[in-house]
């Protein structure tokens, strides 16, 4: 547990009379009542990132000051000023001066962006030195320089950087991912001071290729001198024509994005403030003689396609200007710019300008003019653009809407069909877990008509429901249930498909993190495929499949013991209804394989969907409080036997396949990292429920190896 009213100095010495003189300022400082204070002495001549995280390690202070022993503080009441900005939970880092571009040299001294304060030595005394107004706020930057900065967040340090400058530029990336702010204060009295003229920082040109592959891997050397990187430019993406962009510091490209070598990105004005004026997310394709130009902001979500020869701006000029040349001519844009929502297709020579809203999933024809909002899951054509076709859930098909009265009709009714979808979270008291699954899923999700996200909710304790409450009022197709009182995990299990209203529902750990497109992959194929009794999620890194199948027997030979997964299982709700007692299994710990059983009795129509649906950072916490071959042999095969009836041969198989790729690794897991996981009688079920088959000795000779190499006998 941190400690609130605590702070750590963490100073990296170089030099004995500079560190002195450091220690001596920071003796100085006035700190708040009842506030305690620790210091770390991180050496020069030593990797800084592991030093950094030692001493992480070792202090329970909320707020960390990380500062250089070439500088010291002068500010003797700053500490206050620096808590005000730290009120604003979303403020990750505090740094002295920093810069909103990163130059491709990496050298953040030479950037045209800079912003901060600091006093330097001069010939008689100080030399203050500015970057930006002195307006007493907080400035956001995307890099901090190593002399001086703060954090009220702990984040572990990278220490595949060995010294300090790379690292740090490192970290910030670290903070930015996690959604943090990175500031620098313009304060009307300055707070630090450099105690030498020649102002240098450690790095290593190791470090810098490290830190460019990873963040900047479209760099290759031939940039012109005191270019700006771009914004962001996510990994695995392709930008061949980046160097050509106007103003690349203002534009930010996601992950796995596709810009073809003749389009090109540009903002129209030099007006860039430290946020990119374009924003291009992850997997989404421009085609061949396409632009891009913002005045003030164009973005593009994830998934957008967009074809050859379409020119998206987000301006016109004033047609008042008669006579006068494009240069002198006015511009007219408007400040919400052109935002095109995830999932939408743009066919060739289409002409997008002004300030225009595409809705997800819709269509854009080929050759049309857009200059007014389109909703989601429309399909517009003609100059100028109108909506010729709208998405119904309730016929599952493209419905055509001639006229604006077509188009209300096809949209009221969607508002009063139920969702497609329910996404629903069981949760208790582990709202660290289900900050980032939440998250995941809303990014993909959130406000679309078609589903809904669902937290219900074990009666936490903790800050669950404030957390939920503060999402909904940006996420409307957000849900909260509490329950009356905590009725356990396979409880909420039945509770959080009652409580949905989708018609599909798909019941997930608090600690299962979605990978963003996986849902919107499946919510795609619930349209095609619906009227299937389930569909399940099938885990494959490598590519995307459908596999179609019927009856109980069939999907255990498809999917095995998967089907205790719980994140995995998208079931029919009407279908759950029918069960006459759905609560029967209950005590088993995994209910869900007796209503999947259940379910394709009444429906045999199942789809496997493979891809990459959860990201392996999940499962957080282990399981715990279990006793693993009660659950995972005898209560898993019970089942098959008793309830699915599947044939013997197949059974026989199914015990196999579950032995070699589930219970070997499992147990190994188990021994080796000492999880909470009853063993007891483990041997016995063993061999209840493989002594007749004839691989049974080969069992026994392999569970025997894993308990000799993971500890003492059971």
């Amino acid at each position: 547990m941190k400690k609130e009213k605590k702070v750590a100095f963490f100073v990296r010495k170089s030099d004995e009379a500079l560190y002195s003189t450091c220690l001596e300022s920071l003796q100085a400082l006035h700190l708040p009542a009842g506030y305690e204070a620790e210091l770390f002495t991180l050496a020069a001549g030593k990797p800084y990132a592991v030093q950094a995280n030692k001493a992480l390690a070792l202090s329970d202070a909320k707020y960390k000051i990380y500062i250089n022993d070439d500088m010291c503080l002068v500010q003797s009441r700053f500490f206050g000023e620096l808590l005000a900005i730290f009120k604003n939970a979303a403020v990750g880092m505090v740094g002295a001066w920093g810069s909103q571009s990163l130059p491709v040299d990496g050298n953040v001294l030479s950037s045209a962006y800079k912003r901060g304060a600091f006093y330097v030595p001069a010939e008689d005394g100080f030399s203050e030195q500015r970057f930006g107004d002195a307006t007493g706020k907080a400035a956001d930057v995307r890099c901090i320089l190593p002399s001086f900065f703060a954090t009220q967040w702990d984040i572990s340090w990278d220490e595949s950087y060995e010294k300090q400058y790379y690292a740090v530029l490192a970290h910030c990336h670290a903070f930015e991912e996690e959604g943090r702010r990175i500031v620098v204060p313009l304060p009307k009295n300055i707070w630090c001071a450099y105690q030498v003229k020649d102002i240098s920082f450690d790095g290593s040109e190791a470090d810098r290729k490290k830190f460019f592959t990873r963040y900047h891997s479209y760099i290759d050397g031939t940039e012109p001198k005191g270019i700006s990187t771009l914004y962001a430019c996510g990994e695995g993406s392709e930008i061949l024509s980046w160097k050509e962009f106007s103003h690349p510091e203002g534009i930010a490209v996601g992950r796995e994005t596709h810009i073809h070598k003749t389009a090109m990105c540009r903002l129209v004005m030099p007006n860039f403030a430290g946020k990119p004026r374009i924003i291009v997310g992850d997997r989404c394709e421009i085609g061949a003689g396409s632009t891009l130009a913002a005045v003030n902001r164009i973005v593009l979500e994830n998934t957008v396609r967009v074809a050859e020869n379409v020119h998206i701006k987000d301006y016109v000029y004033d047609d008042r200007d008669i006579g006068l040349s494009f240069k002198d001519r006015a511009i007219i844009a408007a400040e919400s710019g052109i935002q095109i929502e995830r999932g939408v297709r743009i066919e060739e020579n289409v002409l997008i300008r002004g300030a225009v809203h595409i809705g997800r999933g819709s269509i854009v024809r080929a050759g049309s003019t857009v200059e007014s909002d389109i909703p989601a899951y429309c399909i517009a054509e003609g100059t100028p653009a109108r909506v010729v076709a709208a998405f119904s859930p309730q016929a599952g098909k493209w419905l055509p809407t001639a006229g604006e009265k077509a188009l209300e009709r096809v949209r009221a009714e969607r508002e009063k069909t139920p969702p497609l979808l329910t996404v629903a979270f069981i949760t208790y008291n582990r709202s660290e877990y289900l900050k980032k699954s939440l998250r995941c899923v809303l990014q993909q999700l959130g406000n679309d008509e078609l589903a809904e996200v669902l937290v219900s909710d074990n009666v936490s304790t903790d800050d669950t429901k404030a957390f939920v409450q503060k999402m909904q009022k940006t996420y409307r197709n957000l849900r909260y249930h509490c329950n009356e009182e905590n009725i356990g995990a396979e409880g909420n299990i039945h509770r959080a498909i009652q409580e949905s209203r989708g018609e599909y529902v798909l019941v997930a750990g608090d600690d299962d993190y979605f990978a963003d497109g996986a849902l919107l992959f499946l919510l795609s194929n619930i349209v095609r495929y619906r009227g299937s009794a389930l569909f399940f999620l099938g885990n494959n890194f490598d590519s995307y499949d459908v596999q179609r199948g019927s009856g109980c027997a069939e999907y255990i030979a498809s999917v095995g013991f998967f089907v205790t997964w719980i994140s995995g299982i998208v079931l029919q709700r009407t279908l759950y209804d029918l069960i006459e007692n759905p609560q029967k299994y209950d005590d088993t710990h995994i209910p869900q394989v007796y209503l999947q059983i259940e379910i394709l009795k009444r429906n045999p129509k199942f789809v496997v969907l493979y891809g990459t649906f959860i990201l392996k950072a999940s499962g957080d916490r282990a399981p715990a409080g279990v006793n693993f071959a009660e659950v995972f042999i005898k209560h898993y095969l019970d089942m098959l036997q008793f309830e699915a009836k599947i044939p013997q041969e197949l059974l026989s198989a199914e015990k196999k396949r579950l032995m070699e790729n589930h219970v070997y690794p499992w147990l190994a897991r188990i021994r080796g990292e000492h999880i909470d996981v009853s063993l007891d009688g483990f041997f016995d079920i063993v061999e209840a429920y493989y002594k007749d088959e004839p691989y049974y000795e080969d069992v026994l000779a392999t569970l025997n190896g894993i308990v000799q190499i993971t500890g003492s006998e059971m």
